[in-house]
């Protein structure tokens, strides 16, 4: 402020006073704001400031009126460069001056203030001095900085999730209408790219797995029944790339179908290792200028700006309740991990789906870090806890089906996956965020389905008799292309079934020549007219010995009734062929003793 006093000034405060008079004095020290003077000076004097700056600062307004530092003094450090910049310009451009800052009241607390002041003009122009208007803004500035600060803890659990997250119409093309930007990581395109094209989803599917899938789509449609499935979608390099897809139907308040949110997790790894085991997985500023003395207006403007925040707060809110939504509704339970529990600053998180899946409230959840723990399944406590200990070591992602104990007792299977999210300052692992979802009905599906092959391929590989899966052949009659062929292979004919199976003309040197033009001919006029084969014919075994089989097959053809396989068996009926022979050369036998007997006798004889 300006340290050197003008006789005007005097003149100017002198005369303020007794021109305030009651009506005026009321009207201005009534008003919930700091109602200032200042003179127009590169360092200006106070001149006048309103009684309410005692409740505001904490400083009586003759503090400010007898020590033109104090303000600036007590503007927050941060700020006070940019406010006698604004304030320079103001000056100089002869316009009006707002914006909001820090100031320190005299008991140490920080609060925020919106400063405007217009300036004050004598009839030839000059700027007689700067009348303005101080309001605390700390309650609004603490709700836009809550709601920022929610909206990007949010967004930032559902973007970091180490799956895609997203909403779609319950339309026939399922529209995307939000997709997290995990997106792009996963198939190549851009989240422009998978919003733009309403039907990308059910382009990208594979061609393999499209009519199923969009079939049990419409189906879901149609029920609303939450959705879980497996199937592959094409990647924009042309990979093939398993998700595991859940997701639940979101109803407005009349239970009209709103949109599926769900949450669609790469499995391609993990479907690569269960190939493996089967064969060997998202700056509010209003500016006010307006006379001071024309307080009414003054008020409108604030009315103003208020709405305008309180606009701003509102979808600040809609925001934070989005991203909340995508965090808390969906089918599995996201939570945030901190590798070390006594780290008081890191962020820990469970979402309210932990209690649908195991049955424990947040609280109970959250009531001790290790709760975790006792609930695994103790024989999976080794494998779980080994899996931990490397991914909070080395950084590397979480990924695991395991069992948890509901708190009822009945076990619950889940696959938990995590990625690395923050690392501390000595780049040792800090945080984790993960998601867990609760894949029990398939393990149970798995279960039973590998109970039921085991049954059948007893019965298979138990039966006399060797049963094969062969690929038709309809332009080679002479190879036997086969696919699956039973243990009693070796058995029967001395051969393992991997010999025959590596070598598809193995019927030419196999089949005895009497017997080798027959069976291929009728082979090929089975191959040409999709008839069943049932054929008795030899080989020749692996020892040199003769075996007669009894082969039979039957085409088997997909739903449009085009071929996919023959399936058979071959008996061995070498022991019913043996019985054939010794019974014709006992009736042979019989035979010619009884035309001995019946012929006429020489003398002699």
């Amino acid at each position: 402020m300006d340290r050197d006093r003008h006789p005007e000034d005097d003149a100017f405060r002198d005369g303020l006073v007794e021109l305030t008079g009651d009506l005026y004095r009321s009207l201005v020290e009534q008003v919930p704001a700091v109602v200032y003077i200042d003179s127009n000076a590169q360092l200006p004097d106070s001149l006048y400031i309103s009684p309410q700056a005692e409740h505001m600062f904490g400083y009586p307004p003759e503090r400010f009126l007898a020590d033109a530092e104090l303000w600036r003094e007590r503007t927050h450090p941060d700020d006070r460069p940019i406010v006698s910049a604004m304030w320079a310009r103001a000056r100089q451009n002869g316009s009006a001056f707002a914006f909001e800052y820090r100031f320190r009241r005299a008991d140490g607390r920080e609060i925020w203030i919106r400063d405007s002041a217009v300036p004050v003009r004598d009839d030839d122009g000059t700027i007689r001095f700067w009348q303005g208007l101080l309001h605390d803004v700390t309650p609004e500035k603490r709700t836009e900085n809550a709601l920022r600060e929610a909206e990007q803890r949010y967004r930032a659990l559902v973007e970091n999730l180490p799956a895609v997250v997203y909403q779609v119409a319950p339309d026939d093309d399922r529209r995307t209408m939000y997709a997290s930007s995990q997106v792009e990581r996963a198939l190549g395109y851009s989240l422009e790219e998978w919003l733009d094209q309403p039907d990308i989803w059910v382009e990208l599917l594979h061609p393999d797995d499209r009519e199923p899938t969009l079939a049990a789509h419409d189906e879901h449609n149609l029920t609303g029944e939450p959705w879980s499935r497996e199937y592959r979608l094409i990647a924009s390099d042309g990979r093939a790339v398993w998700f595991r897809d859940v997701a639940t139907l979101a109803r407005d308040p009349q239970g009209r179908p709103l949109y599926w949110q769900g949450v669609q997790l790469d499995i391609t790894e993990l479907k690569r290792v269960e190939g493996e085991l089967r064969a060997a997985k998202d700056e509010l500023e209003i500016r006010v200028a307006a006379r001071t003395a024309e307080l009414e207006e003054a008020n409108a403007l604030m009315s103003l700006e208020i709405g305008e925040r309180r606009r701003a707060e509102d979808e600040l809110r809609a925001t934070e309740l989005r991203y909340r939504v995508l965090a808390e509704q969906l089918p599995a339970v996201t939570y945030v991990w901190s590798v070390d529990p006594s780290d008081e600053s890191a962020p820990y998180y469970t979402s309210p789906r932990i209690e649908q899946l195991l049955g424990y409230t947040v609280k109970e959840w959250e009531t001790d870090p290790d709760f975790w723990m006792s609930r695994l399944h103790p024989d999976d406590r080794q494998l779980v806890l080994t899996a931990e200990i490397r991914s909070e070591t080395t950084g590397e992602p979480f990924s695991l089906e395991y069992r948890l104990l509901h708190k009822d007792g009945h076990i619950v299977w889940v696959l938990d996956e995590a990625i690395l999210l923050e690392r501390d300052d000595a780049g040792k692992p800090r945080i984790f965020q993960g998601v867990t979802i609760d894949i029990t009905a398939r393990k149970t599906a798995e279960a039973r389905a590998t109970e039921a092959d085991e049954r059948y391929r007893n019965l298979v590989e138990q039966i006399p008799a060797i049963t094969y899966i062969e690929i038709p052949t309809p332009g080679s009659p002479d190879e036997s292309r086969l696919v699956y062929l039973s243990p009693q292979t070796r058995e029967i004919v001395g051969f393992t079934p991997e010999e025959l199976i590596a070598d598809p003309s193995h019927l030419l040197w196999m089949l005895h020549p009497d017997d080798r033009d027959r069976v291929i001919s009728l082979n090929a006029s089975c191959e040409r007219k999709g008839e069943p084969f049932d054929c008795e014919y030899r080989v020749i075994a692996k020892d040199g010995t003769v075996v007669w089989l009894h082969s039979k097959a039957t085409l088997v053809r997909d739903g449009a009734g085009t071929p996919r396989f023959w399936q058979g068996v071959s008996m061995d009926v070498s022991a019913l062929h043996s019985a054939e022979d010794e019974v014709r050369a006992l009736r042979s036998r019989y035979e010619e003793l009884t035309s001995r007997k019946t012929s006429p006798q020489r003398p002699g004889d």
